[in-house]
């Protein structure tokens, strides 16, 4: 069974397109949203959370499971977190920039977790070293009142660092699987320092990661990647309820997507746990050309050779019912009669030719990424026009 995804590190999905391929492979995203937080999502998220695609998990009912000793990971590299991330160091290093999320005056130098994300003992043992501290400071300028006091302020870095972190805890404990529409958290914390925070959180500065995170993030990227293929260039038009419903009405060859996909699992772990990330994506890529765009490229091959002479007359007999309705009506209109002679001449009726089509893509391990294509990249009549007189029509596959 597919694990359902883990949203990190914020709240709010910042990428509605991300968001969109995310809800054409995993069975629903999860993010965790603390019981009084006050969302402000956009239309695209609002669907999907309405057609419980896009879930909120209470961290506070989570965080008990967790089998993550924090407190030994902070004493044991306490002297490198408060040189490299000390609340002092988030003032003196800011941008000017604000990133994660929190209250409505909050101080955009820091990151900003709710506190039912922390272990208690762990919230007080990081305030203890001056690496966190509680909301509700006034400023001393304005005399404003900061964020409320279960707020809690951290170094960015060390903020983004500790929800990857997170994720990866609630997704072991929970069975979900860690996803983030951020490329790289350096970029979205502002700071290069978010791998060396996130080792010094879980106890393992220099170890590399374990089996099942690699395993995670390599799922991760090959979907990803593999749904590229079948990704319009106008994914941003393409609207929720049209996912949800393409989604739907493909569940049998997405579950044999998925099960492909998972037979894989040892071979995308090895992946990525390539310790050279240009390396590392390299060899991913050639992995999804091997496994997913060669396949495409020969099961649409095929399939033209099903399809391609009936395509020549689909814009002539489409419009009519079946030769044998046709013959039972008892008259055949000359046009009628064309179209029959024309598909007679080819051998092959016209209106089985999406049958054939369909059996082939249910046949292929990757044919989920190719009804995907044909589901959000319509056809139009003109289009459809253009490609049969040019004699290209349902001979090329086409790559977003």
């Amino acid at each position: 069974m597919q694990e359902p995804g883990l949203y990190f590190p914020f709240v709010h999905i910042r990428d509605d397109n991300w968001l969109k391929m995310a809800a054409l492979y995993w069975p629903s995203v999860r993010r965790l949203v603390p019981e009084d937080y006050v969302k402000h999502d956009s239309v695209t998220a609002r669907t999907f959370f309405d057609a419980h695609v896009l879930c909120d998990e209470d961290p506070g009912q989570l965080m008990p499971a967790l089998d993550w000793d924090l407190e030994k990971a902070l004493r044991k590299n306490a002297d490198r977190l408060v040189r490299d991330f000390s609340l002092a160091r988030a003032y003196a290093d800011w941008d000017g920039e604000s990133r994660f999320e929190g209250g409505p005056d909050r101080e955009p130098q820091l990151g900003w977790i709710h506190t039912t994300k922390f272990p208690p003992d762990a919230l007080w043992q990081l305030q203890q070293m001056g690496l966190a501290r509680v909301g509700r400071s006034s400023d001393p300028v304005s005399g404003h009142a900061g964020p409320p006091a279960h707020w809690i302020g951290v170094h960015p870095a060390l903020a983004g660092a500790y929800m990857t972190a997170l994720a990866g805890w609630v997704s072991k404990a929970a069975k979900f699987q860690p996803l983030t529409d951020q490329d790289d958290l350096r970029a979205a914390t502002a700071s290069s320092d978010v791998g060396a925070a996130l080792g010094l959180l879980i106890g393992r500065s220099t170890e590399p990661a374990n089996g099942e995170d690699t395993a995670d993030a390599g799922v991760e990227t090959y979907v990803m990647l593999a749904l590229q293929y079948a990704r319009p260039t106008n994914l941003s038009s393409i609207s929720a309820e049209k996912i949800l419903h393409c989604r739907a009405s493909l569940s049998e060859e997405l579950m044999a997507f998925r099960d492909y996909v998972a037979s894989q699992r040892v071979e995308l772990t090895e992946l990525a746990s390539v310790p050279i990330k240009r390396r590392r994506l390299e060899a991913f890529a050639q992995h999804v050309e091997e496994t997913v765009e060669i396949p495409l490229r020969q099961l649409e091959r095929g399939l033209s050779l099903h399809r391609l002479e009936p395509a020549r007359s689909l814009l002539v007999a489409s419009s009519f019912a079946p030769p044998a309705a046709v013959s039972a009506v008892g008259v055949i209109p000359p046009a009628a009669a064309t179209a029959v002679g024309a598909l007679a001449a080819v051998g092959s009726a016209w209106w089985q030719v999406n049958s054939v089509r369909e059996t082939a893509k249910t046949g292929s391990p990757v044919g989920y990424l190719l009804d995907v294509r044909d589901r959000l990249t319509p056809r139009t009549l003109a289009t459809r026009a253009r490609k049969v007189f040019r004699g290209t029509y349902g001979t090329r596959l086409r790559l977003h």
